[in-house]
């Protein structure tokens, strides 16, 4: 038999192991599928010459090519496969909104053959789940892009401060009727409900029966927590609206400020469920003062406002009287009502020492403390009085007010009363309801394809990022051709060429 062979190897010890050598990133630039759109294929053709001079797509394309998005190019790596330039996602979505295609599956299907989209993506087909995700998650940069177009309004002087208005509009929600829960109808359930005698039930009637207190039991606790009087439950971002149509729906509301009669720039948004404008008016003035700072607009610039008597209630006025130095508002009181039976406040004088005087001459007793931060006075000599049945149907008239509430209205009302005001309230109209047909009959955009509230807030500030888009696009804009030229003694030579894009103003 022959000898076994063995053979031995020196491994090193675990302490002269050799480093682990970690790839490394070659370039740190993002890089993207090229730009094909000046190519000629044979199926497609070459979106470059398709499109026309003078088409929207190049509009779009040249207000886009203003705007920064480093912040999205940030996100993507230079190593794997190459992904789609963010500027060619965005400039196909906005110009979806603006010609109507706002479901992606609809816009990815368009992107195969439409020669504006074809330019507008790079020659890139998109598929439907990258705009749907894109959409999704870019909210953060359609608010950012937003002040952006603001930026370039105001270096291009279209911005004007002393034109804005707020107004807003009901937006359908993507949720079905059966899902709405409203505080009196719950309530009346649970009175039906509890005199039902649960015990002569069959136990699966019971169960059933035990469902549905349940259901409007959790309902009660949402709106009681939301504050409010309707809820939605498949989408928390939504209430029961009635629109003008008359039907009462799930829908948002989305609050618009726009500035400019002629250019309607949206400077300002917000986008929630509640079912009026009573009380939005700060929230609303307070989010457009934070779009105008990051364009670049001093934080104490002073700002005129007009707002419909939607808007006429007391937080605001309260508002508009402590904000005189940054907000210049103008707001038209709601119609008086019909005539009362008996004598309303404007029959009562209060002096400047808050005693009161009745229709009677009389002097009122008090003043009294009252809930709500409400003063009352009570009448003296009711009985005796010969108003006393204009007066009250009681025996003594009782009179409550709230003097803030007054003096900050009686300064709104002196502020309407002033030269110019009515006719600067009235140009109201012209400034924020075109934002509205712009974004309902132009782009078609009548109703959210989203329930999440991220998703919805990002799907408005899109079409509002594309209505800005189009005025800026309307604002006129031409490209002028630089030459940079080398003289020498043999001749003139062109050493390079540059495109500049410039706005100019005529709307």
């Amino acid at each position: 038999m022959g000898s076994a062979v063995v053979i031995t190897a020196d491994f090193p010890s675990p302490s002269e192991q050799p480093p682990v050598r970690k790839r490394r990133r070659l370039d740190p630039k993002p890089h993207f599928k090229p730009d094909t759109t000046r190519q000629l294929d044979a199926i497609s053709g070459c979106p470059t010459a398709f499109v026309p001079e003078g088409h929207l797509a190049w509009k779009v394309k040249a207000v886009l090519e203003k705007l920064d998005f480093s912040s999205l190019e940030a996100g993507y790596s230079s190593l794997g496969r190459q992904g789609y330039r963010p500027s060619h996602v965005v400039a196909v979505l906005v110009y979806g909104s603006l010609v109507g295609l706002h479901h992606s599956t609809k816009l990815a299907r368009a992107l195969e053959t439409d020669a504006a989209l074809r330019l507008l993506s790079g020659g890139h087909s998109i598929a439907e789940g990258t705009l749907r995700r894109r959409r999704r998650e870019w909210r953060a940069f359609f608010e950012d892009a937003i002040a952006q177009t603001v930026k370039i309004a105001d270096e291009e002087g279209l911005l004007h401060l002393e034109e804005l208005a707020t107004d807003s509009m009901r937006l359908r929600a993507h949720a079905s009727t059966s899902a709405v829960r409203t505080v009196k109808r719950s309530r009346e359930r649970q009175k039906e409900l509890a005199a039902v005698d649960v015990s002569s039930l069959p136990e699966d009637e019971r169960a059933k029966h035990e469902a549905k207190v349940k259901k409007h039991e959790e309902a009660l606790r949402e709106c009681e927590r939301r504050g409010s009087a309707s809820v939605v439950v498949t989408n928390e971002l939504a209430s029961l609206m009635k629109f003008p149509s008359g039907a009462g729906l799930p829908g948002h509301r989305v609050t618009v400020t726009a500035a400019g009669v002629k250019e309607r720039l949206v400077v300002g948004f917000l986008v929630d469920g509640d079912p009026t404008d009573a009380g939005k008016l700060e929230a609303a003035l307070t989010q457009a003062r934070r779009v105008l700072c990051a364009a670049g607009v001093a934080p104490d610039a002073k700002c005129q406002v007009a707002a419909d008597a939607g808007y006429w209630d007391e937080p605001t006025l309260r508002f508009c009287a402590e904000n005189r130095d940054l907000y210049d508002v103008l707001i038209n009181e709601k119609p008086t009502v019909l005539p009362h039976k008996h004598f309303t406040r404007e029959q009562f004088q209060i002096l400047d020492d808050e005693s009161a005087i009745c229709p009677a001459g009389r002097r009122m007793m008090g003043p009294y403390p009252h809930h709500g931060g409400r003063i009352l006075w009570l009448g003296v000599g009711c009985d005796e009085c010969p108003l006393k049945e204009k007066c009250t149907s009681g025996k003594a008239r009782s009179l409550t007010a709230n003097l803030e509430l007054e003096r900050a209205r009686k300064s709104m009302q002196d502020r309407m009363q002033q030269d110019g005001a009515r006719g600067r309230y009235n140009q109201r109209v012209a400034t924020i309801e075109p934002v509205f047909s712009s974004i309902e009959d132009n782009q078609g955009y009548r109703r959210a394809s989203s329930r999440k509230v991220s998703s919805v807030v990002a799907e408005v500030l899109l079409k509002l990022l594309a209505h800005n888009i189009s005025r800026l696009a309307a604002a006129g804009i031409s490209c002028v051709l630089i030459l940079e030229l080398q003289v020498s003694t043999s001749g003139v030579t062109v050493t390079g060429i540059a495109l500049k894009t410039l706005f100019r103003p005529t709307l």
